[in-house]
């Protein structure tokens, strides 16, 4: 590969940006794939007659609404947060 094809392949674009892929970002992405992928497989167990796009529209849907369904449950934000503190002080 050349350099030039290595920048390339290093550039990530969103729908609102473009980022530079690094091995924590692929990492962290390939990881969030995979698990949406169980969470559509679980979709389907509930009702096994949906098509795969139709398990992957709901699990968007599920995803979507899943903030405004947080933010009744404090007790679950709260260890969110705890979480995502755990995580940063991976960083140090």
């Amino acid at each position: 590969m050349t350099t030039e094809e290595q920048i390339k392949a290093a550039i990530v674009v969103y729908a609102d940006r473009i980022a530079i892929a690094s091995p924590e970002l692929n990492n962290a992405t390939e990881l969030a794939c995979y698990k949406l992928h169980e969470f559509v497989d679980y979709i389907e167990t509930l009702d096994p007659k949906l098509e795969r796009h139709q398990a992957i529209v709901m699990a968007s849907a599920i995803l979507e609404s899943l903030p405004a369904l947080l933010q009744s449950d404090l007790e679950c934000i709260a260890g969110i947060k705890a979480e995502c503190e755990a995580l940063r002080s991976y960083r140090q």
